[in-house]
């Protein structure tokens, strides 16, 4: 299974596996992107918007859940619940999860409005989630460029790990790689004193002083909050999400039980 959860729409993945189910003995990938789409907002693709499942050639295997503008972590929180029927009906071995990071507050996009760590339906509680509850074997992937400026400026863990506000991506790698290494020391069952190395860092964790460190203001810690933007995800539009995902969960059940 592929997850992309990222603004923009995960066109090359999504076309490229699109229909993949009909030439296989059996559905063996399914993709699934968390994304904004409207006129004129790249990628231009006909997958990316929430296509009827009644129409001809619909694939359940490729799926797209675009959000409107503003989304912040209630609307995730509703959209997500659908995303975890979906998963429940495909029961995948390996899940590719693609956290873009451009959807947080504070990118230049200024498309969504969500938050690194705010509680529930936060891009932080999302990619826990995946990687504390869903059990399975979880790739963790991020995209994203620098200038050469703040390339130079910027340190490993802070360079080339998606979004367009560099000093946010770099927090929340931080901060989901702490959430992943959590997770995996739980799995393990490690006692609680070896586990707690392991624990995620707090949102409220403050940035070390380092070369970039001014870029950091105005609170200079780890979390990357919502801001202000209104959320124009209705609840009727939510609504249509979820009875979306509950009939493709449906579609996919009658596919998957002769997979190999």
């Amino acid at each position: 299974m592929y997850l992309d959860l990222d603004v923009h729409f995960s066109d090359g993945v999504s076309e490229a596996f699109h229909h993949s189910a009909l030439t296989a003995p059996a559905p063996q990938i399914l993709t699934l992107s968390l994304h904004h789409a409207s006129p004129g907002f790249f990628p231009a693709s006909a997958l990316s918007a929430l296509r009827d499942p009644a129409a001809q050639g619909f694939d359940p295997f490729t799926l797209a859940v675009p959000l409107e503008r503003g989304a912040a972590d209630a609307a995730v929180r509703r959209a997500w619940a659908g995303v975890e029927r979906v998963r429940a009906a495909f029961r995948p071995e390996y899940v590719v999860v693609q956290c873009g990071v451009d959807g947080l507050a504070g990118d230049p996009h200024g498309v969504w409005n969500w938050s690194l760590a705010d509680g529930e339906g936060s891009l932080g509680w999302c990619v826990e989630r995946v990687c504390a509850t869903w059990g399975c074997k979880v790739l963790l992937l991020g995209g994203g460029e620098l200038d050469c400026d703040e390339s130079a400026m910027l340190g490993p863990a802070e360079m080339g790990l998606g979004g367009y506000n560099h000093p946010n991506a770099a927090r929340a790698w931080t901060y989901l790689t702490s959430i992943a290494v959590s997770a995996q020391y739980s799995l393990l069952c490690f006692p609680v004193n070896i586990a707690q190395l392991g624990r995620a860092l707090p949102p409220d964790s403050d940035i070390p002083d380092h070369a970039a460190f001014p870029l950091y203001a105005p609170s200079f810690t780890l979390g990357v909050p919502a801001g202000n933007a209104p959320d124009r995800n209705t609840d009727a539009y939510l609504g249509e999400i979820e009875t979306h995902l509950e009939v493709v969960a449906r579609m996919i059940e009658e596919r998957v039980d002769g997979r190999i």
